[in-house]
């Protein structure tokens, strides 16, 4: 499994700076670069007021870490995926599996 980890992403955290005002500015930021397998899983439209919206779900999978949560990021050269689940099936796998939503 490992050696079809062929394509280079990034991982991205949300990370929120005073605005000076009494507020704060959110930015994502690389946290780290690894590699990962990316399957797509199907998809759907949304309908709503003046608009058509196509969500597509994706399966990541990558080397095993610690650091990944729900609701980070991940960029694939231009596209750019929400993690809205992360599976870990414990310390003896080598790898995870992210299920995400390509953002538009």
């Amino acid at each position: 499994m490992i050696g079809e980890l062929r394509q280079r992403a990034s991982l991205l955290a949300e990370t929120l700076t005073p605005d000076g005002g009494g507020g704060f500015s959110d930015a994502w930021e690389v946290f780290a670069e690894v590699w990962v397998a990316v399957a797509p899983l199907g998809g759907n439209d949304a309908f709503g007021p003046d608009r058509l919206e196509s969500r597509v779900r994706h399966r990541l999978t990558l080397r095993r870490r610690g650091d990944v949560a729900a609701g980070q990021r991940v960029q694939v050269g231009t596209r750019l995926f929400r993690i809205h689940t992360v599976l870990d099936e414990g310390p003896q796998s080598q790898t995870m599996i992210l299920l995400c939503e390509e953002l538009p």
